[in-house]
């Protein structure tokens, strides 16, 4: 079977395009759909039957039933991404990544080394595709000289992704890019492109609809001149001639066609040989237009070639045994270049004579070939099939069989003018080593020929110079695609691209890799050859507009690298947070444990509020970490921003607390200096008012807030001790024949426990005992009985003017020792006081008081 060129990509595919593109990938031969196509009458509804009929007179084994089952299995299969060659290829891709250390950190140690493609899932074919185009320096330079202005039409849309896609693979810092701006712009110009993300597709398919895409692209914005440039970067053009008999007259018709990549049968084994069978295809049941059926043939010539030659390697047939498409495997050649001269004719009249006896003898040797077989195994093969019927045992004829006019008879015939099986395998050998024979001396005359004609040609070279190899890795339906560019600064190196991982490898690796010496499912799928004088390109030139994006993308780069190294202190973060150390306290009496808590947010929210210490923990430490990181950031002005993402991103903490805490901490702050002003010294006649007065006013400032019941009782319990001792200093001024002072001290007592807020009901009753004792000495001492009112009954209520200022948060250790001297040095009496008091539920014995107080009238 041969296969022509393929046609015109570049427009809307006519019915039978789509038929044959479609039946063409499930494995049925071009020439089977052709000829249903015309045998069908061009009708669409009984082609599918046309095609089954024909396929079951070459092949018995394929029916109706098979073919259903076959299109249902490949849709299947290609949907069904766990298949194994697919895990096997991607296996291979992911090894490589896994010996990377962490990419998104790392950049490429210099602008000579290809950048890589991200996979956005089985988009490996894309990015193969990407990676040849891009490397084409001309190509590239044509989209970078697009001025698409402001146009922000989908067409515009796509061509400004695809510049700034370049623009990245240019200039970019880093080993890779995301290019999925370019796929969603394409998706959303050309719905129908086969981009269906997380789908494999062949890249062929791809690459012919995305060209498609840009030419259209380039007609929608206007610039003729450029889709002009594009087409003949891409797009050839060819003369097909037909030629076929009608009522015994030969009739020829051509046609101008265009032609982009080339279709060629893995099964040629050779690029060169394959190149020359797509220029003829032989129909053997022609409809003339007497609707007769005659032999005709499509000779295809190349007049102009395109810049760029892509060639596809055909490896998908169809296999009626396993019922279903399969890969063929078979090594295939190719050149590292192509004199296009070689396949190419402008006009029969311009070719020199001794080049048209040598096409014409090449032809006769090609149509020879044809005849015997394509190569001398598939000869052997079959003489082999044929020989095998002459080795059954003896018997087993049924009946004479007839073979070049040759009857054969069993053994045991007793006919002797008929000739034997033995000796019919004789002469099937001496047949089949002839035919090997003929068909090597015609090999070695096509070679010689083509030979010769590359001599003739030389004096007029057109090379063309292989620069990528597009691989893939799998079987018929799923795989992996990767592609070797070459490397245009040297023109020695090349770089294998696979997907985001980018190697340097040599040539010989390249050829062992397409040609299936490393792995026998990998080969080669696709080639691409550039016109040598045409390829090279000195200085790309990158318009301002593109220049100013690349920026913006630096900028985003090194943003989403900053992101990046501040993500990666997750682990580490969560290690602090569960390492964090728990605050227990060190005294035991419970006012000084409430102003050990009370020194310390931490510590306070951690026994108070254990919901919020943990949001509060957490975000201290992420802050704390991620700012001893700061100084490797490239920008690291953004730490707030880094840090909100940070805690967006990691999922750390659930719920925002912010506003809660600052107006806890408020609250703490004020009462953390609220207990750094509270007097903690001895008191005396001279000091007792003031220091009072203030506890008093301190203690209403407390917060009326669960959390601090435990403070405000144990300051109430002190400030009840510190009023029994005021009676004492009452007594002591009486004793010091002061009696002004200590009615002074009385009147503010008496209106202390008048307001009645912060003493208990039974220290009232001891106070009010403690000042009847009072007023009895002072009447004693002073001999008026009017004194006595003085202190035991309130006159004017003391008004208190204290102002209290707000304090810088301080730690409370130093008030916690001062608290301590306090009761212990100063207090120490009128604490066991109290204690008696509160255990035994009633009042002191006034002469016991007075006989316990009465040595400290002669301290101090």
């Amino acid at each position: 079977m041969k296969n022509t060129l393929n046609k015109s990509f570049r427009h809307t595919p006519s019915t039978f395009d789509q038929l044959m593109q479609q039946y063409y990938s499930f494995g049925f031969k071009k020439q089977q759909i052709l000829q249903a196509w015309q045998q069908c009458g061009f009708n669409q509804n009984t082609f599918h039957e046309e095609l089954i009929r024909i396929s079951e007179v070459e092949n018995q084994n394929l029916s109706q039933e098979d073919l259903m089952n076959s299109q249902i299995l490949l849709k299947k299969q290609l949907k069904d991404l766990e298949d194994h060659d697919l895990k096997h290829a991607i296996q291979l891709s992911m090894d490589d990544q896994n010996q990377q250390p962490q990419m998104e950190e790392q950049e490429r140690l210099n602008k000579f080394i290809p950048v890589g493609l991200k996979n956005l899932g089985n988009t490996c074919y894309m990015n193969s595709m990407l990676q040849s185009l891009f490397n084409s320096l001309p190509f590239r330079q044509l989209i970078f000289s697009i001025d698409l202005k402001e146009n922000s039409t989908s067409a515009g849309i796509f061509l400004l992704k695809l510049q700034q896609l370049f623009a990245n693979l240019q200039e970019t810092n880093l080993q890779f890019i995301n290019p999925i701006g370019l796929f969603e712009a394409l998706q959303k110009y050309k719905p129908n492109t086969l981009l269906i993300k997380g789908v494999q597709n062949d890249f062929n398919e791809l690459q012919n609809a995305f060209l498609d895409g840009i030419e259209q692209a380039l007609k929608d914005i206007g610039d003729e001149e450029l889709k002009k440039q594009f087409s003949q970067i891409f797009y050839g053009e060819s003369k097909e001639i037909l030629t076929y008999k009608e009522k015994e007259e030969e009739i020829i018709k051509s046609t101008i066609t265009t032609f982009g990549s080339i279709s060629i049968d893995a099964q040629d084994k050779n690029l060169e040989k394959g190149f020359l069978n797509t220029r003829i295809l032989i129909i053997d049941e022609f409809e003339n237009d007497s609707k007769m059926k005659t032999k005709a043939k499509i000779d295809q010539i190349i007049l102009q070639p395109p810049k760029i030659l892509s060639f596809y390697i055909n490896r998908v047939y169809y296999d009626p045994k396993q019922k279903q498409p399969c890969k063929n495997n078979i090594k295939f050649d190719f050149p590292t270049s192509l004199n296009i001269n070689q396949f190419q004719a402008s006009d029969t009249k311009q070719m020199n004579k001794e080049l048209q006896r040598l096409n014409a003898e090449e032809q006769k040797v090609l149509d020879e070939l044809k005849r015997y077989g394509d190569s001398k195994d598939e000869i052997d093969e079959n003489f082999s099939k044929i020989i095998k019927l002459f080795k059954r045992g003896e018997g087993q004829l049924d009946k004479t069989l007839i073979i070049d006019d040759f009857q054969i008879f069993d053994e045991s015939t007793s006919n002797q003018q008929l000739i034997s099986s033995q000796q019919m395998l004789f002469q099937l050998e001496n047949y089949k080593n002839k035919f090997i024979r003929s068909v090597q001396l015609l090999t070695d005359r096509l070679e010689q020929i083509q030979t010769e004609k590359k001599l003739l040609l030389k004096s007029d070279q057109n090379i063309y110079r292989i620069t990528a190899v597009l691989m893939h890795d799998g079987g018929a339906t799923s795989g992996h695609y990767y592609s070797y560019i070459l490397d245009k600064q040297d023109y020695n190196t090349w770089w294998k691209c696979n997907d985001q991982i980018v190697t340097k490898v040599d040539f010989a690796q390249v050829m062992k890799d397409a040609t299936g010496v490393n792995r026998v499912h990998t080969n080669v799928s696709g080639l691409i050859y550039e016109q040598e004088s045409w390829m090279k390109v000195q200085n790309i030139q990158i318009n301002p507009k593109i220049f100013s994006y690349l920026d913006q993308e630096k900028i985003k780069s090194q943003k989403q690298s900053d992101l990046n190294k501040i993500m990666n202190r997750k682990p580490i973060i969560l290690q602090q947070i569960q390492n964090y150390p728990q605050n227990t306290c060190k005294f035991k009496d419970p006012l000084s444990k409430e102003f050990e808590k009370l020194s310390n947010f931490d510590f306070f929210l951690s026994i108070n509020h254990p919901g919020l210490f943990k949001y509060s923990k957490t975000i201290k430490i992420i802050k704390q970490d991620l700012n001893l990181i700061k100084d490797q950031l490239s920008i690291p002005l953004n730490m707030n921003e880094y840090i909100n993402y940070f805690i967006e991103q990691s999922k750390l903490i659930n719920q925002n607390f912010d506003n809660d805490l600052k107006v806890l901490y408020d609250e703490f702050l004020k009462v953390n200096s609220l207990l750094q002003q509270l007097p903690l010294k001895d008191l005396n006649q001279s000091n007792f008012q003031d220091n009072i007065q203030l506890f008093s006013v301190i203690m209403q400032q407390i917060p009326q807030k669960e959390y601090y019941n435990q403070l405000s009782r144990s300051l109430k319990d002190l400030f009840q001790i510190m009023l029994l001792k005021g009676c004492f200093l009452i007594d002591l001024s009486i004793q010091r024949q002061d009696l002004q002072k200590g009615s002074q001290i009385a009147q503010l007592i008496l209106s202390i426990i008048n307001e009645n807020k912060f003493v208990d009901v039974i220290f009232v009753k001891q106070i009010t005992e403690n000042l009847k004792s009072s007023g009895d000495q002072a009447k004693l001492i002073s001999n008026k009985n009017d004194i006595i009112d003085q202190f035991t009954k309130l006159k004017n209520p003391i008004k208190t003017s204290i102002i209290l200022k707000l304090q810088n948060l301080k730690s409370l250790e130093e008030s916690i020792i001062q608290l301590k001297n306090f009761r212990t040095k100063g207090l120490q009496l009128w604490v066991e006081q109290a204690e008696k008091i509160i255990s035994n539920q009633q009042l002191l014995v006034q002469q016991d008081r007075l006989n316990a107080e009465a040595i400290f009238y002669f301290q101090g």
